[in-house]
């Protein structure tokens, strides 16, 4: 899937790399959060030493920033987005991720914002159809 991101985005990008110094690979960027996927081992760089440079993005774009890892593996993104998954099954490019119910919530996020931002990184880096909750 080819992903076009508009002037806004690529300021978010921008700005988010220059506070960090790490990559940022896709990005998303709703009414209450902003999603982004960093390189392969950058997650700590872009977090920072006790979240100070993540706090600070926040600060500046003035809303709270979720960070995934990227992985080249489908499984690998998956846990690195999703870390209370149990089991991960991908079948005819529909995953199905298997939690406690006791995860449910946090995995979803606030109105199902996160899982629909894990569904729509899936679906760009991955062309994953659909992503399943059990």
């Amino acid at each position: 899937m080819k992903v076009t991101l508009d002037t806004r985005t690529l300021q978010l990008i921008n700005m988010f790399q220059t506070i960090t110094g790490s990559d940022v690979t896709d990005c998303l960027d709703n009414i209450e959060d902003i999603y982004f996927v960093v390189r392969e081992n950058q997650y700590g760089l872009a977090v920072g030493k006790s979240g100070v440079k993540i706090r600070h993005a926040e600060r500046l774009m003035k809303k709270d920033i979720r960070v995934f890892e990227y992985s080249p593996d489908v499984k690998t993104f998956i846990t690195n987005a999703i870390p209370e998954a149990q089991e991960i099954t991908i079948e005819d490019a529909v995953v199905t991720v298997r939690i406690k119910k006791m995860d449910r919530a946090r995995v979803i996020g606030k109105n199902g914002t996160k899982i629909k931002a894990i569904s729509k990184f899936l679906e760009r880096l991955f062309h994953v159809k659909m992503l399943k909750l059990n």
